[in-house]
């Protein structure tokens, strides 16, 4: 008896061990930014702080930082560690970041959050926003020669000598891009204040803008994020807001698992723009990306964009298993071991054999990529064929998201088993998504496999800036903006139950897809003011086989004016 009462005592009291060693491991470390010296609303720069903050939250496994509700300042520059980023991050497993809905208010330009190498992030109820944007709205009240005169509106105090990366031409009633506007990237020679508030543009050719139109002028295009991720995994965004930024709202690169719940890129009301580049972009993540309930609108890019990476193209065969490449714009994307890479030629993009690397390195003298492989490289190999990387293509789901009035496209999938559903697109230039991958200046890569877009609404999208030939696209682009000439390029795509009202082109285009359903669309106002022949048909499929185009309602009546067909098919073979 006392043998069996030991043994029943020991038991648990080994059970009681455990438990508490598992409650010990779970337990969450609550830091206060406010311990540190950041005082909300006080106006003062907060960056050093929050900093020290950061640095309690790294001693501890599960930390969470607190920002009591309440505006805090931030001043670029303010990192002496890192001038490029406020507050980076590296190395950190399972932190919280809770703004309890408090704004973190910029000034000047810089990233805000970086994350490198962290897993089991999670940051929510914040707000992000510049004191002054990093763009400038005005009135164009002169044009002469090569410069024009902009009466820029008090928000956006100027002096004379601001960069401008960009312009583009908004309508001045409705404050969003103007159809068939004017855009421009890189050609301001530089700017002068000719007296308060009227900023003089000088352009490097006659300008060509419109007198009375409403001018967005961007000060800084790409380069900084307001959340940056590199290569992290499990990250969450839950109620997260922000309202400009320097270059893009999220990006995420080489990340395991990232989702994004009630994220928000949308202008601050009154302001035509919000994000001067892409809302969210991903490049070569792996795991799931998820998006469910989010709002994109006014940026100066896409809504998201979501591809595999870049692709590289081969510059020389150093020997059968080794290859110097290089990206079209000497981009850096090295794959990491074990990463199998896609072979094509780009006079289709259509895979013809797969290699596994064994070592890749980046030489950044000549924008080169060293990249040995455990294969043997193929005999059709030659110059100029590009590799994509097949391993660094997350699952997509992105669920009742919005995208509204934002130059570019909503979205742009490139990647596979991809899932779009219950999402609106509203006055986006380009079209509302665009399945694609390109060899024309990007090189965005890869081509996709399993995509399916469904229950979608498309409005009044693909009428202005980066338009294409449909609302609703699967296609690629090669040299010269070619369209893919046989299909593989994409395989398995499903366009269904969508509804799609008003638009330039087609409302639905598909190239180079292998196996292309589009079925129960409900299809208005298509081919308003076509640019291409394709475009005089609110469905056109190209190139493709496997195809079934069935129970869309198309009423001839209700379809815009440049309407020839319903639907058309070239070089297209139909599933049996």
């Amino acid at each position: 008896m006392t043998v069996r009462l030991s043994f029943r005592l020991g038991i648990i009291l080994l059970v009681t061990l455990v438990a508490m060693l598992s409650l010990g491991a779970g337990k969450i470390t609550t830091v206060d930014v406010t311990a540190f010296g950041a005082i909300a609303n006080d106006g003062k720069d907060d960056t050093a702080a929050v900093l020290a903050a950061l640095e309690e939250c790294k001693k501890v496994d599960k930390a969470r930082l607190v920002f009591p509700k309440g505006k805090y300042n931030f001043i670029a520059g303010s990192n002496p560690q890192d001038p490029k980023t406020l507050l980076p991050l590296s190395n950190v497993q399972g932190l919280s970041i809770d703004g309890k809905g408090s704004e973190l208010i910029i000034c000047g330009v810089t990233g805000v959050f970086s994350f490198a190498n962290c897993n089991g992030i999670t940051i929510r109820n914040l707000v992000v926003d510049w004191a002054r944007p990093p763009f400038s709205v005005g009135k164009v009240i002169s044009v002469e020669e090569n410069h024009f005169d902009v009466q820029v509106e008090p928000e956006y105090p100027v002096k004379g000598g601001e960069p401008v990366e960009a312009f583009m031409e908004y309508d001045p009633s409705t404050r969003i891009p103007m159809r068939h506007g004017l855009e421009e990237y890189y050609s301001v020679i530089r700017t002068e204040l000719l007296r308060e508030q009227v900023l003089r543009i000088h352009l490097s050719h006659a300008a060509k803008i419109k007198p009375g139109s409403l001018a967005v002028l961007r000060h800084k295009v790409y380069g900084h994020f307001a959340f940056y991720f590199d290569r992290c995994s499990d990250v969450k965004i839950q109620n997260v807001t922000v309202h400009t930024a320097p270059g893009m709202g999220l990006g995420a690169s080489v990340c395991t698992n990232v989702t994004l719940e009630r994220f928000r890129v949308v202008p601050r009301t009154g302001r035509p723009m919000s994000s001067t580049a892409d809302a969210t972009h991903f490049s070569g993540c792996k795991g799931t990306i998820k998006m469910e309930g989010c709002e994109f609108e006014g940026m100066g890019d896409d809504g998201a964009n979501i591809k595999s990476g870049l692709y590289l193209s081969l510059k020389q065969e150093l020997d059968d298993h080794t290859v110097l490449a290089q990206h079209n714009l000497k981009m850096a994307n090295p794959p990491d071991t074990g990463d199998i890479m896609e072979i094509s030629h780009v006079d289709d993009l259509i895979p013809y054999a797969t290699a596994r690397v064994k070592k890749a390195e980046f030489l950044p003298n000549n924008g080169m990529h060293r990249i040995e492989f455990d294969d043997r490289l193929p005999d059709a190999l030659k110059e100029g064929d590009v590799f994509g990387n097949a391993t660094r293509t997350p699952k997509v789901r992105i669920k009742k998201c919005q995208v509204r009035n934002n130059r570019a496209r909503g979205m742009l999938i490139q990647t596979r088993d991809a899932i779009v559903e219950g999402c609106k697109f509203q006055g986006c230039t380009g079209p509302g998504i665009m399945v694609l991958t390109e060899v024309v200046y990007f090189f965005e890569s890869i081509g996709t496999r399993d995509v399916t877009v469904r229950n979608c609404t498309f409005e009044n999208c693909n009428y202005a800036a980066t338009n294409g030939p449909g609302a609703l696209c699967a296609m690629a682009y090669l040299r010269d903006f070619a369209y893919p000439p046989k299909p593989g390029v994409h395989k398995n795509v499903v366009f269904e139950e969508n509804k799609i009202i008003k638009c330039d082109n087609s409302a639905i285009f598909a190239a180079g897809v292998d196996g292309i359903t589009i079925k129960g669309n409900h299809i208005e106002g298509a081919c308003n003011d076509p640019t291409s022949e394709s475009g005089k048909n609110a469905i056109y499929v190209m190139s493709s086989k496997g195809a079934r185009v069935e129970e869309n309602t198309i009423d001839p009546k209700k379809q815009g004016n440049g309407f020839q067909k319903a639907v058309a098919m070239e070089n297209v073979a139909t599933a049996e």
